[in-house]
């Protein structure tokens, strides 16, 4: 025995303020029991301050803290402080609840020892007490944290050939309270073939690196339902053994099942776009000669018939053709598979941009009982691409005219201005509107169509809201059947 070991015994025993200060400073509580007469009972002081009372008015008698404790907690000290008395290697060690004298719970550590007789009968009992309210607080919290995330925890021991699994655990699997596999086959829930043999490859690294493992993985429930999880597997050794493996188990089913989705969304729409692109390059192709067909076809009839110059049908005809091939060069110029660059933008003002797009519409004369007023400001300048402007503006003004209302005066209202660091623009109409309740999800869909047009292709919307988007903008719309329609296009400043 070391001297200053040996020294402090001797100075217990001498000085009743150095047992004092143990008792006191030490523990939560202490007390001494007498087992010949079990209603004799001392608790120091710190003892009755933990729960809450004045030691001065508490009497030292066992039933003064027996109707404290939880009667579960009671029906199991009894058993174990009988265990305790029947062999003295069976230790008395429990957590006990106690009522605080203000009526919450305090969880207690509680141990204690018999001591006895020569002969070994057990005369008394010491015990004492360690407050352990905080941790165990803290343990319910992350309890409910887990079991609001889907984590059950499970440890697979080795030494004892024993297999634990948390509640919520059981939960994931879908099994019954009683349902816990055998330690030789503890992972049995995964999905046989490529999924099983993924998780014995994670336990054998976990054991032989000595590390923490994490897999995604499936599992076949207790019902036969198919089920996404994550598995965390630590392993702890004694020496060169391991004695144990834990971890935790997380169901993931729905996170993975929507990235999956998602996934599968992002290839979707990346198919989309390639198509899109391919689309757009072979019709700017074909439509590059086809303009430039068109534009030799009225050079040669002009050369043939120079007085042709005078009628103004010629002269509409010549305006549309260089428009075409304005905007099919424009097109042309940009490659849609590479991001926009800023030599792509210029300047164009607005308003007189909007002029030529609706003239290019209408052609030769402005349908009956149609009215469109330009009511963008003069000088009112958009920094943007050009080819998409002319997109957007020709299929939000197009539609309007085509989707008009036959029982009444057409009216199409374009609007500009700007708003913190955007500018928008509107189309507004008094058409035959859209139903957004029922299509509004569709709205900008491929190949939807809302109305029973012949001409109606389902393209137009769809390829404008992506040229919006790839200017950094967006697209909003309000809308009622019989009512009208107001597209209004927002854009970056």
């Amino acid at each position: 025995m070391n001297y200053l070991e040996k020294e402090l015994r001797e100075l217990v025993k001498k000085d009743d303020s150095i047992f004092d200060f143990l008792q006191e400073s030490t523990l939560d509580g202490m007390w001494y029991w007498d087992l010949t007469n079990q209603e004799e009972e001392w608790m120091n002081n710190v003892f009755w301050e933990r729960l809450g009372y004045d030691p001065d008015q508490m009497p030292a008698k066992a039933e003064a803290w027996m109707g404290l404790i939880n009667p579960e907690d009671m029906e199991i000290a009894k058993a174990k402080i009988a265990e305790h008395i029947e062999d003295p290697a069976k230790p008395y060690d429990q957590v006990i609840r106690y009522t605080h004298a203000q009526g919450h719970t305090v969880w207690i550590r509680c141990r204690g020892m018999i001591l006895r007789t020569e002969d070994g009968s057990p005369i008394r009992m010491l015990g004492a007490h360690t407050d352990i309210t905080k941790a165990k607080r803290k343990e319910m919290i992350l309890k409910r944290c887990n079991e609001a995330a889907n984590i059950g925890y499970w440890e697979v021991d080795y030494l004892n050939e024993r297999v634990t699994w948390s509640s919520t655990t059981k939960d994931i699997y879908n099994a019954c309270d009683s349902c816990v596999p055998e330690v030789h086959e503890p992972f049995c829930f995964f999905k046989e073939g490529a999924q099983k043999d993924m998780i014995d490859k994670a336990v054998q690294k976990a054991i032989a690196e000595r590390s923490e493992v994490k897999e995604e993985a499936k599992i076949i429930t207790k019902n036969g339902k198919e089920k996404w999880v994550e598995i965390l597997l630590i392993p702890e050794f004694k020496g060169d053994m391991c004695t144990k493996l834990f971890g935790t188990l997380q169901d993931i089913d729905v996170r993975k099942r929507a990235s999956e989705q998602v996934e599968e969304l992002l290839q979707k729409t990346e198919q989309q776009n390639n198509r899109l692109a391919n689309y757009a390059h072979t019709i700017s192709h074909n439509l590059r000669s086809q303009a430039g067909g068109i534009s030799s076809l009225l050079e040669l009839i002009e050369l043939e018939n120079p007085e042709i110059n005078e009628n103004e049908l010629f002269k509409y005809l010549k305006t549309a053709s260089s428009k075409l091939s304005e905007t099919v060069v424009q097109l042309s110029n940009i490659d849609l598979s590479d991001e926009i660059s800023e030599e792509d933008y210029e300047i164009i003002n607005l308003r007189e941009f909007v002029s030529t797009t609706v003239k290019s519409i209408l052609n030769f004369e402005e349908p009956e009982n149609l009215t469109i007023r330009n009511l963008i400001p003069e000088g009112f300048n958009l920094r943007t691409i050009s080819a998409y402007l002319d997109s957007i503006c020709f299929n939000l003004i197009s539609n309007s005219i085509k989707y008009r209302d036959p029982e009444k005066d057409a009216k199409i209202v374009i609007k500009a201005g700007s708003e913190a660091d955007k500018v928008w623009f509107s189309v507004q109409d008094n058409g035959l509107g859209i139903d957004l309740q029922k299509y509004g999800t569709k709205l900008f869909s491929l190949h939807t169509t809302f109305h029973d047009n012949e001409d109606s292709s389902g393209i137009g919307l769809f390829i404008t809201k992506n040229q919006v988007e790839s200017l950094g903008g967006v697209i909003e719309v309000e809308s009622e059947p019989d009512i009208g329609s107001t597209f209004t296009v927002k854009l970056p400043v």
